[in-house]
């Protein structure tokens, strides 16, 4: 299964610094990758890190290369993506159109039941 993970560099968790917030995202995302044994893609090879800090820059990536649907996003919290969501409804219904299941990782731990009804 493939994946792609997006870290959100700009916001403070937890009363966190933003490095800290960096590290918690970090080690929670490629906790859940190794444990279940995601792939991560790329679909910009000149893409810097292996994770995105821009949904923007995600999702004209996606399109750029027409990547073909991809098994999973992730991200930690509602709260790193909820200013992208507010603001751009439109993007976000876009970008989570080429993927087959979006995943927040907190929401995943409060509703473990229901995790395969956890589509963003």
């Amino acid at each position: 299964m493939n994946a792609i993970y997006f870290i959100n560099e700009r916001i403070s968790l937890g009363g966190l610094s933003k490095e800290d917030s960096v590290c918690l995202q970090k080690q929670n995302l490629l906790k859940y990758i190794q444990t279940n044994k995601l792939n991560i893609v790329k679909p910009n090879i000149y893409q810097i890190n292996e994770y995105y800090t821009i949904q923007h820059a995600l999702l004209y990536d996606l399109e750029k290369f027409e990547i073909e649907k991809i098994d999973y996003l992730l991200y930690y919290s509602e709260e790193v993506m909820q200013d992208f969501i507010y603001i751009y409804p439109d993007y976000w219904s876009l970008l989570k159109s080429h993927f087959n299941v979006v995943i927040s990782l907190k929401r995943l731990d409060t509703f473990e039941d229901n995790s395969n009804s956890l589509i963003s």
